[in-house]
């Protein structure tokens, strides 16, 4: 017990914390409904250019896209599971409190079936590491497929992270492109494109967010062409 009571206190989780719980997923059917739950704080008209971009490269593939509103955290359900770590930037010795994307999923999952979506996604302005592998650190976004949800961290899409003068119009251009990239992984899959253009290429970094597009390239329109043929919409 003070074993069990130390690692509560210090933030370390078991494993079996954040093991996610869910009914036997369906198979997804397209089209769908989509959900978006805010972690944070962000402006309520954002959501329609959310919901307009995703509309226009997922053009059919959502009944409706349903915004879920703001979730709030309990204390403790905040600090479980958090570790801290050194920001990637060498200018600060301060580390940040990050957070497993377990975490998030678990909430998604509850939500997708209280709502009866057909895939759910999460936008935070917390920094997130992996809960697959906790080696990976400041994720910009990651995506569960099994479980049919995503989650788009946009601590790393501001300037102000690299110490440069805020830019919203940036800003809203590389989370738009990072939301538009784990929904594409939810409905084209787990491999991304080789097209450096490509909203569906791996970004290592954030000049790789802002070298490419918030479209998809001719060859991942296909592959959608091919889903929305094997569904008949």
């Amino acid at each position: 017990m003070k074993l069990t009571n130390l690692i509560n206190r210090i933030g370390i989780s078991y494993p079996i914390e954040f093991e996610l719980i869910d009914e036997i997923p369906k198979e997804l059917i397209l089209p769908c409904h989509l959900g978006i739950l805010f972690f944070g704080d962000f402006d309520t008209f954002f959501f329609k250019k959310i919901e307009i971009n995703l509309n226009h490269v997922f053009d059919s593939f959502f009944f409706n896209i349903r915004n879920l509103g703001g979730y709030n955290f309990t204390i403790k359900l905040f600090y479980k599971g958090v570790k801290k770590e050194y920001r990637e930037m060498k200018k600060s010795s301060n580390k940040i409190k990050i957070h497993p994307t377990n975490k998030f999923y678990q909430i998604l999952i509850n939500k997708r079936i209280e709502e009866n979506l057909g895939m759910i996604l999460a936008i935070t302005d917390l920094p997130i590491f992996s809960s697959n592998n906790d080696n990976i650190l400041f994720l910009f976004g990651e995506t569960h497929l099994k479980h049919r949800c995503c989650i788009v961290s946009s601590l790393k899409l501001k300037e102000q992270f690299y110490y440069r003068p805020q830019n919203r119009a940036l800003f809203e251009e590389r989370i738009l492109k990072e939301i538009i990239h784990e929904i594409g992984h939810l409905t084209l899959g787990p491999n991304h494109c080789h097209n450096h253009f490509c909203v569906m290429k791996f970004s290592k970094d954030i000049n790789e967010i802002d070298e490419k597009k918030k479209e998809l390239c001719e060859t991942c329109k296909i592959k959608l062409n091919k889903i929305r043929k094997k569904y008949n919409f």
